[in-house]
């Protein structure tokens, strides 16, 4: 049995090599082409171009895991299917849920892997490849400079910055209002405003400059003028620096802080919660290609093998482009967004098991 996992397993590997890089290159000459202009007025050097690729291909490589899964699946137990290896196993005692477990055992390698592409390598190599694209393509789209920034400090408190340099960590305009404790009435009950303000990273602290602050009581205003003063905020000169980061370019720890953070300021923050939980749930896809993918290629039908690729493409892309599908309509809906980013998982789970339980053993 050891070695005919083995056998099997050898199969399922060179195939998906060669699937995962025959598309990773269409994908790469496809590209290759659309920048082309780009490449040829910046006058790139071949190592300027092949280094952006090599930047690339973790973004890249993170799409098209599940679809080489598939056809992994596809060629390998089709091939054996077509040549009455299966038909033999099966004489032997070998039932079909036995032929899956060294496909599930690899799948669910492949899963961690493409999760670590996803979650963190993919974040790492975008920003090598944005800095790329600064200093060798002429390329400057950082957003290091932010304006018109909203943040809810606290229940009470409520921050407005009119411009920030992510880069320089100082800004221009700031406003603090503070209410009263009053939530059925909210009243505001002093505010601030400061010229300038700048990160002091001694002492982990806000420092204000030129700052003008309002005591409001019965209906009086009592004005204070102040030339420096440091303040402490819920958050950091990290936080804000976050904001001007693009979100291709966060990993997963960075982005759920980026997104927590705009939650705490009062940001209605489902829909890219949904894909925050995207990212991850995508991965799992080459577990639902793999219990299609096995049904269809194991039994010899009318019409040969290229019927039942074509049948199991046209599932499984069904599925692959319902797992966004299912991300738009549980977020219109008001779904939670950990079930509108699993719900396309969910269900062709279920129907991929009732297709596997349904195929004859």
């Amino acid at each position: 049995m050891k070695y005919l996992y083995i056998y099997i397993a050898k199969k399922f590997i060179s195939t998906f090599i060669f699937s995962i890089i025959s598309l990773s290159l269409i994908f790469i000459v496809v590209d290759l082409f659309e920048h082309l202009d780009d490449f040829l007025d910046r006058n790139a050097s071949l190592l300027i171009i092949g280094k952006y690729y090599i930047f690339y291909i973790p973004s890249i490589l993170k799409i098209l895991f599940p679809i080489a899964t598939l056809l992994a699946t596809l060629f390998s137990i089709g091939n054996l299917s077509n040549t009455n290896e299966i038909t033999a196993m099966k004489s032997g005692g070998l039932s079909l849920y036995k032929l899956f477990i060294p496909l599930m055992i690899l799948t669910l390698f492949i899963t961690v892997i493409q999760l670590a592409f996803a979650t963190h390598l993919s974040p790492m190599t975008n920003k090598y490849k944005t800095e790329l694209e600064k200093s060798a393509l002429g390329k400057s789209n950082d957003k290091v400079y932010l304006s018109q920034i909203y943040l809810r400090d606290n229940p009470h408190r409520i921050v407005l910055i009119r411009d920030y340099n992510a880069q320089l960590h100082n800004g221009y305009n700031m406003q603090i209002f503070d209410f009263n404790q009053d939530l059925t009435n909210p009243r505001i009950a002093k505010s601030a405003s400061a010229i300038t303000f700048k990160w002091d990273s001694t002492n982990k602290s806000w420092q204000l400059n030129s700052v003008i602050q309002r005591l409001i009581q019965a209906r009086k205003i009592k004005e204070t003028r102040i030339n420096d003063t440091n303040i402490t905020f819920t958050f950091s000169n990290n936080d804000l620096a976050r904001m001007s980061t693009k979100i291709e370019e966060m990993n997963i720890n960075e982005l759920y802080k980026f997104l927590e953070f705009r939650q705490k300021g009062g940001e209605d923050i489902q829909k890219e919660l949904t894909e925050f939980y995207g990212i991850i749930a995508f991965p799992f896809a080459n577990i639902v290609v793999l219990l299609f993918g096995i049904p269809f290629a194991s039994i010899k039908k009318r019409g040969g093998m290229a019927v039942q690729i074509g049948a199991a493409l046209v599932v499984s892309f069904t599925y692959l482009i319902f797992t966004k599908i299912g991300q738009t309509i549980g977020f219109a809906v008001g779904m939670h967004p950990l079930l509108s980013a699993w719900i396309a998982n969910i269900a062709f789970l279920i129907i991929g098991l009732i297709v596997l339980f349904k195929t004859p053993k």
